[in-house]
């Protein structure tokens, strides 16, 4: 197998990609299994079927990661789609798509799997294949092809993908995948070809394929795979790798129950997670301390699909934030039914950092409620949000549907009665009102299963109507695109003829359909796929489903009997509720059983609480007398060219809140680590010599700051040299941009040595060549390609540009660059005369130690000396630490005459 390494590959060609990082591998966390001769690993890829900053926010993604990565017989990497500017550059250079870890071609793999959280996400799962240089259609897949499996909440209607996918598990992975796939590698490592591995995948009864049966697979229906150990034992890390650029979601999670109790009618995933399961307080604790120590995470959000319903909800927050209030950990739910949410809640979630108030109502009609199985108390909504006000939230979020299967009249519409309910709610409370609205899609595996889909043109006039009697200002609506609801209808209803459809769309250049933008563009492939298609689509889509009749999902179970959705849509035409799930209840569905059921328990949980490390907490700086400021001094390569200055930064918070050095904070709604750098490096540039500054409360050795740090940054991003000095607060710090006077490259331009020559003999690069431009330049003896450049900061970008205009390219077409040095001015204005009656008082003391006493001679025959003046020559540029050691001198002298005022001081109250 040819690894593929699209440093070496694509070179800063990569430049010319929105993200580069997203397509380097290399992350924090990341597990490498590095490729052997004779290697029998069974080399699995998960993919998901949307660009990386989605895909790295997906908690799915990494459970099935990491949980098959503990296989010892399996190497795990993954793979995202990707925009159309890098498969623009995978074609150029005529290369596969790869995983990010090893750089593995797609097509060299034994298994893919997908994970399909959502319908319109098979666009993206085509283009992965096909990129990979893997057959579309799976009958046109031979034995060197790699197996094509998905799963997940956006596969339980397999049959408008089944032209795509091998095979689809159909459940929780956690609940038989990973043993399964792990028994496929030991065949592997037996001599078993694909058909034999294949054959063994499909034989599992959670296995959904299209020819299954009792004679071929030995079940003829895929029945869904629970893990009835969730809650009760430790669940698969769900955090790692942390992303190389910030994703959609950027906080912890931790999953702290899996099912719904509350049973609503419409609720596709209520059904795919029952029963529910609550985790145990202390399994919780355990994942919060490595969501905070390990990936140094400081918003973290409980989740479920009703947090609030969690057992003993109140004190689960109250000893979270006891533990982590201090260290700025702040903890968010960020799914709450109305009726659930409680004013103390409101309270406990507003501790450290208000998070976004956001309530589902669906619809705000009470009998429609009784209809959906929820109850949304509008009195208790709006007394929850006077109480939100007060303790400084300004605006709520609500979530409505239209489309729903109620009995309209002219009287009273869905539309109307949305409005109505907004209108009153704000007069009432006076907050600003984030309204988003959807068009409902009646879902396999729900009671609503078989009711119709109102039309585009329906969804538009319901929409256009709250668009239009919202008044601007207090209320900011959204809405869903119309035509994404009537693709969704289509891909998670349709049965098998729908895959024609799917493929004709992909080939006509639909991508990346979940993204509206991406949608009004492809808009027009699908409109031509749908008139091509030998049915009638739209009629496909809409229509209603008899409660006799075949659907195209009846040949998988997710436990639920489907006379039990018969005696719901019964109840939903009766107005009833149906009680929420306990144990032992009077309602069965048919999920509980021996292994599994309903797990909650109301009583009390106490957890072993750590003691408080106090190096872990957040300190801000306030009023401490004397502090140490580290200078340290960082390379960017390997990959870290390729990381935007942001996220640069958030390696770094990280970093410090994971490793626990003495940092100072600072102060404000969201503190962070007093950090500092001299320069931004722009996208593309590798570096050596990066410049960086931070204080610390307590005196920390160099070399464990250098170690404690890198144990926790990404290889492509690691410090070499550090000094640390103490300052006062008694004087002003200088920011290391005040100080920044320029940089040293190595410029490897991509042209003849002569062309190179002929720039600088140029007039772009005159400006650049004068006595009094404070630049020098000098050529490679063995290589006129290569330059090194010291150039003044502020002439920095202007050589790049006249690079640019000179050889009309873009700059990384042109040239490599590398940067060296960062250089410091010699003096900056103020400075001078400080420093050098710092030093007068000081060099008696210094005088026991040789290697400073030089060092300050150096200093003052260099710096000092009337003559030396930044703008005459760039020779009197200096490396960031010689400057400081000068600075640490002031700082010395005022530390020295605080200590002896404070000593008088004590002397005389003796």
């Amino acid at each position: 197998m040819k690894l593929i390494n699209p440093l070496e590959l694509f070179g800063n060609s990569l430049c010319s990609v929105q993200n580069p990082s997203s397509y380097t591998g290399g992350e924090f966390g990341s597990i490498v299994k590095k490729h052997a001769e004779n290697d029998t690993l069974f080399n699995f890829c998960v993919a998901f079927p949307d660009v990386y900053t989605i895909g790295m926010a997906n908690q799915a993604i990494k459970i099935i990661y990491n949980g098959l990565n503990k296989k010892e017989n399996i190497r795990c990497e993954r793979v995202f789609a990707v925009e159309t500017d890098f498969e623009n550059l995978l074609k150029k250079y005529d290369a596969p798509l790869y995983t990010l870890e090893t750089g593995m071609p797609l097509n060299s793999l034994d298994m893919i799997g997908f994970s399909i959280g959502y319908e319109l996400g098979i666009t993206g799962a085509l283009s992965i294949l096909d990129l990979g240089r893997v057959p579309l259609l799976k009958k046109e897949r031979g034995e060197n092809d790699p197996i094509v499996i998905a799963g997940g909440c956006g596969s339980t209607n397999p049959a408008p993908f089944s032209d795509f996918f091998d095979a689809v598990f159909i459940g929780e992975a956690e609940g038989g995948m990973f043993d399964l796939i792990a028994e496929c590698a030991e065949l592997k490592k037996k001599g078993a070809g694909r058909s034999e591995i294949l054959a063994h995948f499909a034989s599992h009864p959670s296995v959904w394929t299209e020819d299954m049966s009792e004679e071929t697979t030995g079940h003829s229906l895929a029945r869904r795979a629970v893990w009835a150990d969730f809650g009760k034992v430790p669940s698969v890390e769900s955090f790692m790798p942390l992303p190389n650029v910030k994703p959609v979601q950027d906080h912890g999670v931790v999953e702290i129950m899996r099912g719904c109790p509350n049973g609503c009618r419409f609720c596709h995933a209520g059904v795919y997670y029952r029963p529910q399961r609550a985790k145990e307080k202390q399994l919780i604790f355990d994942d919060v301390e490595k969501l905070v120590k390990v990936a140094g995470y400081r918003e973290i959000s409980l989740t479920s699909l009703s947090s609030a319903d969690y057992p003993d909800i109140e004190n689960l927050l109250d000893d979270l934030n006891a533990k982590y209030k201090s260290q700025n950990v702040s903890f968010q739910l960020p799914s709450l039914k109305v009726n659930s949410f409680s004013l103390p809640l409101l309270e406990k979630l507003s501790e450290v950092r208000k998070s976004g108030l956001t309530f589902a109502v669906e619809t705000p009609e009470e009998a429609w409620q009784l209809r959906l199985n929820k109850e949304v108390y509008a009195q208790h909504l709006v007394d929850i949000i006077l109480d939100a006000k007060k303790r400084g939230w300004n605006k709520a979020k609500f979530y409505f549907m239209v489309g729903l299967p109620f009995p309209e009249t002219e009287e009273l519409t869905e539309e109307k009665a949305i409005v109505d309910f907004l209108i009153d709610l704000q007069n009432k409370t006076r907050i600003q009102c984030n309204v988003n609205v959807g068009t409902f899609i009646p879902k396999p595996h729900t009671a609503y299963q078989w009711v119709r889909q109102i039309s585009p043109e329906e969804s538009d006039r319901k929409l256009s109507y709250i668009r239009e009697h919202l008044p601007r200002g207090k209320f900011h609506v959204g809405t869903h695109d119309i035509n994404t609801s009537y693709l969704e209808g289509l891909l998670s209803r349709g049965d098998k003829r729908a895959g024609k459809v799917i493929l004709s769309a992909y080939k006509k250049g639909a991508r990346l359909d979940a993204w509206e933008n991406h949608l009004k563009e492809n808009l027009k492939h699908w409109e031509d796929a749908f008139a091509e298609a030998d049915f009638d689509v739209k009629e496909s889509i809409l229509r209603e489903r008899s409660k006799d009749e075949a659907l195209p999902w009846d040949n998988v179970s997710l436990g639920v009997a489907k006379n039990f959705y018969k005696k719901e849509w019964e109840k939903h035409e009766k107005e009833e509720l149906t009680p929420k799930c306990m144990p032992n209840c009077d309602h069965r569905c048919g999920v509980c059983n021996n292994k599994t059921c309903v797990n909650i328990d109301n009583k009390p949980q106490n957890v072993q609480k750590s003691e408080q490390n106090d190096n872990n907490s957040v300190y801000p700086e306030w009023n401490i007398p004397v502090m140490y400021r580290v200078i340290f001094e960082f390379t960017k390569k390997n990959g870290g060219e390729y990381i935007s200055h942001l996220s640069q930064v958030e390696f770094f918070n990280r970093a410090f809140l994971k490793c626990s050095l003495p940092v100072i904070y600072t102060t404000g709604f969201n503190p962070l680590p007093r950090l500092e750098f001299a320069s931004t490096l722009s996208l593309g540039i590798s570096s050596d010599a990066e410049i960086a500054s931070t204080v610390l409360y307590e005196d920390t050795s160099e070399k464990d700051f250098i170690e404690a740090l890198n144990r926790h940054l990404p290889q492509s991003i690691q410090i070499h040299r550090a000094y640390i000095f103490p300052v006062t607060n008694q004087r002003r710090r200088e920011s290391l941009s005040t100080g920044l006077w320029g940089n040293v490259y190595e410029y490897t331009f991509k042209c003849s040595s002569e062309e190179v020559k002929g720039f600088f003999a140029s007039g772009a690069a005159k400006p650049f060549l004068e006595e009094n431009s404070l630049c020098a330049f000098t050529a490679d003896e063995n290589d006129g390609r290569k330059i090194t450049a010291k150039l003044l900061f502020q002439k920095d970008r202007p050589f790049r540009n006249a690079l640019e205009e000179h050889f009309g390219k873009k700059i990384w077409e042109i040239v490599t660059i590398h940067k060296i040095k960062t250089l410091a001015k010699p003096d900056i204005t103020g400075w001078t005369s400080e420093i050098n009656a710092a030093y007068q008082s000081s060099l008696e003391s210094m005088k026991k130690h040789s290697e400073m006493i030089e060092i300050n001679a150096r200093f003052k025959e260099k710096i000092l000396s009337p003559e030396a003046n930044m703008t005459s020559a760039s020779d009197n540029a200096i490396s960031y630490f010689d400057l400081y050691e000068r600075i640490a001198l002031v700082n010395k002298q005022l530390i020295e005459q605080r200590d002896k005022l404070m000593e008088k001081k004590a002397s005389k109250k003796k």
